[in-house]
């Protein structure tokens, strides 16, 4: 029946059809150097879309455009935003709702080699792309964006491993300043009825319980739990990967939505989680990318084309070489 993965959620205002997500995923090789939009993107999350999702989050997007060992879009700049409204757009057609998920990279695309070598001035001006970029999805039509601060990205730094000597390094409430201000400010410029959702993670559990309360304090809407600098470590009865265990012990204390993501393939599995009250929506990446109706497929009682589980995955060469993908062509 799927009554729980199929129940609608509402979030500032917005109606999410239902519990499933295709999280943030990067689809490497179709991404141009200038950092555009492609009808490769249009065509790839209106499938998203028209199979069923409830909710969509775009791929990691630049704030900055920085010497990356791989193409990826850029929110730098205003010409950005014509294709990324005709994105929205498309989503928008299937009634899915829409987040784009905004970074940095991090040290590994800077000169610096420590959070703390970055002087005051960039430090402010990345602070200050991450609203502006939010400001342009706005413009473009999406209903609001995804701070990524998970997977050893920018955020995730600052937060785990910033050692700045001024106010927003040291203690960890100096260290997840930079992400509590973002969210404010762009709550600020964009309005309560536009979703800041924040992807993080952190081994230190008790770093992470905290991360969850200053997203709330600050105003954040839906918290998307994932891995940070380290991996989890669950009990070993727990029947789910450790991201979910991580999300479950978020869960707990949250007064706002939780998605929990990790290996999850079936919509059996979906459905024990959300009864297990370790999330309020399950993120589905793999299952997405072998099998865009993966949502509508569950729904309807059929099952999606699983992932092969290859050794070296063909999606992190170029999405349109996955097996699993040309299976169902």
């Amino acid at each position: 029946m799927m009554e729980l993965l199929n129940k609608p959620l509402i979030i500032c205002g917005k109606e999410i059809k239902n519990r499933v997500v295709v999280p943030a995923m990067s689809d490497f090789g179709t991404v141009a150097p200038d950092g555009f939009i492609r009808q490769s993107h249009i065509d790839r999350y209106g499938a998203y879309a028209k199979g069923g999702a409830g909710l969509i989050i775009i791929e990691a997007c630049s704030v900055v455009q920085m010497p990356e060992n791989r193409d990826t879009v850029v929110l730098e700049h205003d010409g950005c935003i014509p294709g990324m409204k005709r994105l929205a757009d498309v989503i928008h057609q299937y009634q899915a709702i829409s987040l784009v998920q905004i970074m940095l990279t991090g040290l590994s695309t800077m000169q610096e080699n420590r959070i703390a070598e970055i002087s005051r001035e960039d430090f402010l001006r990345y602070r200050a792309a991450f609203i502006s970029a939010a400001v342009r999805c706005q413009k473009a039509g999406f209903d609001g964006v995804e701070l990524h601060a998970a997977h050893g990205m920018y955020l995730n730094q600052v937060i785990e491993a910033g050692d700045r000597s001024d106010e927003y390094g040291g203690c960890f409430e100096n260290r997840i300043r930079l992400l509590s201000e973002l969210i404010q400010e762009i709550k600020k410029c964009c309005g309560s009825q536009f979703i800041v959702a924040v992807r993080f993670g952190n081994a230190d559990i008790k770093e992470l319980l905290h991360t969850a309360q200053a997203i709330e304090q600050s105003g954040g809407d839906l918290l998307d739990v994932s891995t940070g600098m380290g991996r989890y470590t669950a009990p070993a009865d727990f029947p789910f990967d450790s991201k979910i265990y991580a999300a479950s012990l978020v869960k707990k204390d949250a007064r706002i939505p939780v998605i929990g993501v990790g290996n999850i393939a079936t919509g059996q599995q979906a459905e024990k989680i959300l009864t297990a009250s370790y999330s309020d929506l399950i993120a589905v990446g793999r299952g997405h990318l072998c099998d865009p109706v993966w949502a509508q497929k569950v729904f309807s009682g059929k099952d999606p084309i699983p992932c092969r589980h290859c050794t070296h995955c063909l999606w992190y060469v170029d999405g349109r070489k996955c097996p699993a993908r040309l299976e169902r062509r």
